[in-house]
């Protein structure tokens, strides 16, 4: 009998009736423990007693007693306006519980994961592996199926394996002597490749998913397990085909760094996942995961990136990546700061290492491990601040992640072929190719690897790094007011709210980075933002998408020959509600920027950037689908518009052929070309269309020639919004779903919608389009609301209305 803890936050002592069981220092480890010596029959009770330390005090003690050594490592104190606390990196445990520049310090405790009582007679199956390889003929499924056990002599077991979509009789593993040290069984099926259905990442094609159910039978004589004796355990996972590879090939300028699936090259659009929740034990669930990544494939992502400074993610969470067809960067969770180098400390993060790869590898989404983020830009920039320590720390270093963690997770690699690409060792890095045994001088060279990127005015394009693949960039925003009245109280005063506001603003730089990235592009006093905090709100929102959307197109322009192949956006959700880059708040509601995502990563898009040296428009035609080197012609339409008439007064027409999948076809247009009789730029927008041969509008996209605050002739829209639904069903469920007429009369910029009504607004619900610019007299919005318990009545006064025409009129 064993009693196992799948997860212990973070330092405890464990008793059972009394009897020490062991101590645990590390929350993504499991702890197994033979109890059945120890328990007590009925009608004697048993008696667990989990007894958990602050983790405050053990990081402090610990980091200390590393000083009395003369072995001490940086303060690791989080960057933040807000209160944090130091020493993180002395710890096992999510490391942003300590604080940050976006989160608040929440040192949780407890038991976060299942802790359960495993009852057999020799051993059970833990984990299984399986790599997917292939060849002409046939895909391979190379399994190791990893065992558990507590006994101290060797063992027999015998595996089958079903999955009737694959193969009719079941595969049968012979029975064999395992090993009590480290059981496990490795074998191979093969399977001709008629039968097998590829998986694809979101854009490219479905995501076949066969069920596998591994079932193990273990016992100790050769001649097969007793009657009554349980020896059965078993393992249902859901497996997906496809090959996954990291290119980086030499070039001109360095080597490439892109993912290749299915040998099919693929711009990897995406972005950065946090905790769904501050606590752990609350971030698995799975109505809340399960809404994040949803939304990320409805956004057409096809890349998230768990953050290192997070967790290793649940079950749920890679299954429901796989299904989604998003692939997983996993960072290990070591983030910018150095470790101490213990024998005791690295056999633990050893184990994590094995024990969460053996978890995650079977996902076909799993595409790379990454063992640590930022720590060589950390090491390498701090460098003659650690004056005499920087070659210890160094040393530390590549002795941790180099010498221990990065050979452990062979533990899921193949000798003859590579399962997916990596381990990769930090982030931002100049590859795996580049990596060697010294640090790089520049983790950030744009010419290999992936770089993160941050700027506090990134709005001139021409700064914008022409990097290989951008693993980690992001502007901030505030979310919506009701979101902040969740926290207040619907009868909070704009003075409370102000405060809060700025209570919760962890950037180091405070409010400046946003306020400038504000005043760039919009008409917003920057002054007085406390007075106008719902004008703040949508200004901040606006210009959040506004620069993520330029980012994302330059990066997706310069996918041509394999110049850039990656855009990751920071971040994707949020851990409360605060000031920060989320593009879903903590609530689950969606910031402009996510709205706009849905454009600019869509899978057939069109690219406009102004080119202010050649006063020119360079516009991308990108189609990413899997189209096997089919040309499919669209026509273009350049419709140029004044700000006071409502319908185009120019149009320029023209047939184009996109070829193949990830397919780029540019176009230059001089501004000069697209200007009306004798209009400057400032009086004139363009709305650019991609229809197809039935008139179908395929791709979208609106080019503003200056920045929106120097527009010149914008009117008063005259906006007005009727709200429609079908009539409500006779009984539950009822279906909430409302059409939202919204008419103009001049072209409208940036409409930003909001739910107000005093019991619904807490309720999940969501815009099909938002924050949207409307160059049509009428538009229909559907609203649906994720209530069936009642049939929903809503008015106009229902919806509040927000446009940059009435910041400019």
């Amino acid at each position: 009998v064993n009693l196992t803890f799948h997860g212990i936050d973070t330092v405890a002592k464990i008793r059972l009736n009394g009897k020490l069981l062991g101590e645990t220092d590390n929350m993504f480890v499991r702890y197994s423990y033979s109890v059945g010596h120890l328990l007590q029959y009925s009608p004697k009770r048993n008696q667990l007693e989990i007894e958990i330390l602050s983790p405050l005090a053990e990081a402090n003690a610990r980091a200390a007693q590393l000083e009395d050594r003369g072995a001490g490592a940086p303060l690791s104190c989080p960057q933040s306006r807000g209160n944090v606390e130091c020493h993180r990196n002395m710890l096992r445990k999510l490391q942003m519980s300590f604080g940050g520049e976006w989160n608040p310090a929440a040192l949780s405790s407890g038991l976060w994961k299942p802790v359960t009582i495993e009852y057999y007679a020799v051993a059970i199956l833990r984990d299984v592996d399986v790599a997917i390889n292939r060849n002409d003929t046939h895909w391979t499924m190379d399994c190791r199926a990893f065992i558990s056990t507590s006994d101290d002599e060797n063992f027999y077991g015998q595996l089958v394996v079903y999955a009737s979509e694959l193969f009719e009789e079941p595969f049968v593993v012979p029975q064999k002597k395992l090993s009590y040290a480290h059981p496990k069984l490795e074998f191979q099926i093969h399977i001709p490749k008629e039968k097998v259905k590829l998986w694809w990442p979101n854009g490219y094609g479905r995501q076949v998913l066969y069920p596998v159910s591994f079932n193990l039978k273990t016992y100790r004589s050769e001649a097969g397990p007793g009657l009554s004796s349980r020896t059965d355990s078993q393992k249902l996972l859901n497996i997906g085909f496809r090959t996954i590879e990291l290119v980086e090939d030499e070039d001109a300028r360095g080597r490439t760094f892109y993912f290749r699936v299915n040998n099919h090259p693929i711009f990897m659009k995406g972005v950065n996942y946090v905790p769904a929740h501050t606590l752990p034990e609350l971030s698995a669930d799975s109505d809340r995961v399960q809404h994040l990544l949803k939304s990320a494939k409805d956004a057409n992502m096809n890349m998230v990136r768990v953050w290192g400074g997070g967790l290793y993610e649940s079950d749920t969470f890679y299954s429901l990546a796989d299904s989604y067809g998003l692939l997983i960067w996993q960072d290990m969770t070591f983030t910018k700061a150095t470790y101490p180098v213990t024998d005791e400390l690295m056999a633990s993060m050893r184990l994590e290492a094995a024990q969460n790869a053996q978890r995650l590898a079977y996902h076909a989404s799993l595409a790379m491990i990454v063992t640590n983020n930022e720590i060589e830009l950390y090491l390498v920039r701090n460098r003659s601040d650690f004056g005499s320590d920087a070659k210890r720390l160094e040393d530390e270093y590549k002795l941790l992640f180099l010498g221990n963690l990065s050979p452990e997770l062979s533990i899921i690699s193949r000798n003859d072929f590579k399962p997916r690409p990596g381990p990769m060792i930090s982030t931002p890095s100049m590859g795996i190719a580049e990596s060697g045994k010294e640090l790089p001088k520049d983790p950030q060279s744009p010419n290999c690897g992936d770089v993160h990127f941050y700027e506090d005015d990134a709005s001139v394009q021409i700064i914008y790094p022409e990097a290989r693949f951008v693993s980690e960039f992001g502007y901030a925003s505030l979310p919506m007011r009701s979101s902040w009245l969740r926290d207040l109280g619907q009868n909070a005063t704009e003075e409370s709210l102000a405060a809060l506001i700025r209570q919760r603003q962890h950037d180091p730089k405070g409010f400046i980075p946003l306020l400038r990235q504000i005043a760039y592009e919009l008409p917003f006093n920057l002054q007085n933002w406390e007075d106008n905090i719902d004008e703040f709100i949508y200004f901040s929102q606006v210009a959040q998408a506004m620069s993520t959307k330029k980012a994302v197109e330059l990066f997706r322009s310069r996918g041509a020959n394999y110049s850039t192949m990656g855009a990751l956006i920071w971040q994707l959700n949020d851990v409360w509600v605060a000031p920060t880059w989320s593009s879903i708040d903590f609530y689950g509601n969606y910031k402009l920027v996510y709205f706009w995502a849905k454009e600019f990563f869509a899978t057939t898009s069109i690219l406009a950037l102004y080119h202010e040296a050649n006063n020119q428009i360079n516009i991308t035609i990108t189609c990413e689908e899997f189209l096997d080197g089919q040309l499919t012609t669209y026509n273009l339409f350049i419709n140029t518009f004044l700000w006071d008439d409502i319908y185009p007064k120019s149009s320029i027409a023209r047939a184009i052929s996109v070829g193949g999948s990830n397919s780029l076809d540019q176009l230059h247009i001089p501004l000069d070309s697209v200007l009306y009789e004798k209009k400057s730029k400032t009086e004139i927008f363009l709305e650019i269309l991609l229809k197809d041969d039935d008139d179908k509008i395929v791709a979208q996209n609106y080019f503003y020639p200056v920045p929106i605050k120097n527009i010149v002739g914008i009117r008063d829209p005259e906006l007005k919004v009727e709200v429609h639904r079908s009539d409500c069903a006779s009984s539950k469920p009822y279906n909430n779903n409302f059409s939202l007429r919204i008419t103009v009369k001049y072209p409208t910029l940036f409409v930003y919608l909001e739910l107000v009504h005093e019991k619904y607004t807490e309720v999940r619900h969501t815009f099909s389009m938002n924050g949207f610019t409307q160059t049509v007299p009428r538009s229909i919005v559907t609203l649906e609301i994720d209530n069936d318990s009642e049939c929903i009545k809503l008015t106009a006064d229902n919806i509040r209305v927000k446009t940059m025409n009435q910041y400019m009129v």
